[in-house]
């Protein structure tokens, strides 16, 4: 009988040890719905996968895209990410670069203009960053730079650098003739008048007439305004604006473009003789043109000045993207703070990161910066996806009206029409 109940304890053991042993089954999972077997993923494979491969797309100069690419092979080698870069040429627009977007092989990064981000965004064709980008960017980065990348209540892409519209002349030659550089919209009006009376310079003002921001950044400049978040009302005609469009229209023989036949280098040699008395260019322009003989000046918010576009580009994951894990990897090391100081050392590009500007002098930040182009006073503008298409047509307005091809009160109408 004790034999007996010792076979009896050694067969349930058994049972109960066949019960526990490991099987193909128990990797099965069963479907409530269906009845079928899902594989599950072990944990350990996970975590061995490889970052992987992604491509980028940016559109850079010649120049640039070679320091560029010294940025990206250090990335590369820290985080054993392979990146395929690609540059496109720069007469590529906005249709074009759609097109690479909507190919089965679309890059999964873009480097774009902050003016496109908007309407990439309304478009599909772009993730939010929160798919993606694991740091803060509100409160971090310049706002100027982050209100032009949101749409629809998200944020579409990631601050790279910042490029204003900053100011350039001759101080010894405006006090030579006893004159002050303008620190208002009234200063200003006030001089265009001064100026029709009596000519002191051969050119006043140059500027790009082919450039819709640096046209819109001018007509800020000249009447004390900075901006609208009234996506209706941007270009409305007011009282101050009207009234500089009629001084500009009979001073249009004292402007000129640098888009004009004459070349853009004969324009800065007339700033460096103080033959031209102002010029509204981007920084970048400003800082590869530096010279003795001239300042830089970019308007203080704070004050009664008008205010100026803040260009840049930014870093945008495409919808398409097969592996926005890396995707956000690689764009977080491009834009960290070593990055933003090795772009800025070897371009002179502006950072983004607002803890750059708080250590101005050791960063060796450019001194022309005033507090409130850090501390969140930006110019505004309305966060429509028809704003780049509303500044397209406003390009061939304003452009057609400095050219002298169009009426001053034409060009008015046209601006109520839009």
């Amino acid at each position: 009988m004790k034999r007996r109940n010792h076979w009896v304890l050694f067969a349930i053991l058994l049972l109960a040890l066949i019960n526990l042993s490991p099987s193909e089954t128990s990797t099965l999972m069963r479907s409530e719905e269906h009845g079928e077997t899902e594989p599950i993923t072990p944990q350990s494979q996970e975590i061995e996968q490889d970052p992987g491969k992604i491509s980028v797309a940016v559109q850079l100069d010649e120049s640039d895209f070679l320091r560029f690419q010294q940025l990206n092979q250090q990335v590369m080698d820290e985080y054993h990410i392979e990146v395929q870069l690609t540059n496109f040429p720069a007469e590529k627009d906005y249709s074009a670069v759609r097109q690479e977007l909507e190919l089965g092989d679309s890059p999964d990064v873009l480097l774009l203009n902050n003016t496109l981000i908007r309407r990439f965004a309304s478009g599909g064709y772009l993730l939010p960053t929160e798919s993606y980008y694991s740091g803060s960017l509100t409160g971090e980065v310049l706002s100027a730079s982050l209100t032009q990348n949101e749409w629809n209540g998200y944020v579409w892409a990631v601050p790279m650098d910042a490029d204003p519209y900053v100011w350039v002349y001759h101080p010894d030659k405006l006090k030579e003739k006893e004159l002050k550089f303008p620190s208002s919209g009234d200063d200003w009006r006030a001089m265009l008048n001064a100026y029709k009376k009596q000519p002191l310079f051969p050119y006043l003002l140059a500027l790009d007439f082919n450039d819709p921001y640096a046209v819109m950044s001018l007509m800020w400049q000249l009447t004390g305004h900075s901006g609208s978040a009234d996506e209706t009302s941007l270009f409305k005609p007011t009282g101050e604006l009207r009234t500089v469009i009629q001084q500009l229209d009979s001073l249009r023989p004292f402007l000129k473009s640098f888009g004009d036949a004459a070349g853009e280098e004969e324009i800065w040699n007339k700033l460096y003789t103080g033959e031209t008395a102002f010029a509204l260019v981007k920084w970048s322009d400003a800082k590869r043109h530096q010279h003795p003989n001239i300042r830089i000046s970019y308007p203080d918010l704070e004050s009664s000045a008008g205010g100026v576009w803040v260009g840049g580009r930014s870093y945008a994951v495409s919808a398409r993207s097969g592996n926005m894990e890396t995707a956000g990897m690689w764009i977080s090391a491009m834009t960290s703070q070593l990055r933003q100081r090795q772009w800025y050392d070897l371009t002179g590009y502006l950072p983004v990161l607002n803890t750059m500007y708080y250590q101005a002098s050791r960063n060796a930040l450019p001194s022309w910066i005033p507090a409130s182009f850090v501390n969140g006073k930006g110019t505004p503008l309305p966060v429509g996806a028809g704003i780049p298409l509303l500044m397209e047509k406003y390009s061939v307005l304003s452009s057609s009206f400095l050219n002298g091809e169009l009426s001053f009160k034409s060009y008015l109408t046209e601006l109520d029409a839009l």
